[in-house]
């Protein structure tokens, strides 16, 4: 399953547990940790925001944030106006664009391999997510499935970065911060099934519990 930095942390059971397939050994729960991913999400937040900014600034020069704010002098005094509308819209637009789009391409992959997905939300996490429930997944299958959102909208949006309307670049700059940093639970998950062996299966029972089946040999 694919989680926008969701932690699967929890105290009840789960309501079934999965069956074990022959030739796999005993089922382990698989969990996000909320301090990595939190502490990930806001470095990754950084580090994208700061390169973003000085690749505009190398593509475009000052013209790239000329609509977001102006600086005018007068003899000694220096004005520096920002245009708050400016930024937050692009930044609302990106944010409907990323989450939609996330999870819309993690679904199709998940469908290109053959999996009944579901959608859904969490309220209380305030996040959405792409599940594939009661469906044992394959190791190698989830590793493409995971990383597609990142690979995909990264390719889209850099071009976009060197298109000479700010808006649109800025709004691109905004979906590559917010879609990096929300990675960081895919980015989590593919470094665990990356070092498990070959045959690995995945099951998740709910949004709060999944398990991972390991071959025997």
């Amino acid at each position: 399953m694919s989680e926008s930095a969701v932690s699967r942390v929890d105290t009840t059971e789960p309501s079934e547990t999965p069956p074990e397939p022959e030739g796999y050994a005993a089922p382990s729960e698989f969990s996000y940790p909320t301090v990595v991913l939190v502490v990930g999400a806001g470095l990754l937040g950084v580090a994208s925001t700061v390169a973003l900014v000085v690749l505009l600034s190398a593509v475009h020069g000052p013209e790239a944030f000329a609509s977001v704010y102006e600086m005018t002098t007068d003899g000694d005094t220096m004005t520096f106006a920002m245009d708050l509308t400016a930024i937050i819209v692009p930044f609302v637009v990106a944010l409907v664009v990323t989450t939609v789009v996330h999870e819309a391409l993690h679904g199709a992959a998940f469908a290109h391999y053959g999996y009944d997905v579901s959608y859904g939300v969490i309220p209380s996490m305030g996040a959405f997510y792409t599940a594939v429930f009661g469906q044992f997944q394959k190791r190698e299958e989830l590793l493409r499935v995971g990383l597609a959102p990142l690979v995909v909208i990264t390719a889209v949006c850099v071009p976009l970065l060197a298109v000479p309307v700010p808006v649109v670049a800025i709004t691109a700059a905004f979906v590559l911060i917010l879609n990096t940093s929300g990675a960081i639970g895919d980015l989590y998950a593919t470094w665990r099934l990356a070092r498990m062996p070959p045959g690995t299966l995945m099951y998740d029972v709910d949004i709060r519990h999944s398990y991972v089946y390991e071959p025997l040999e």
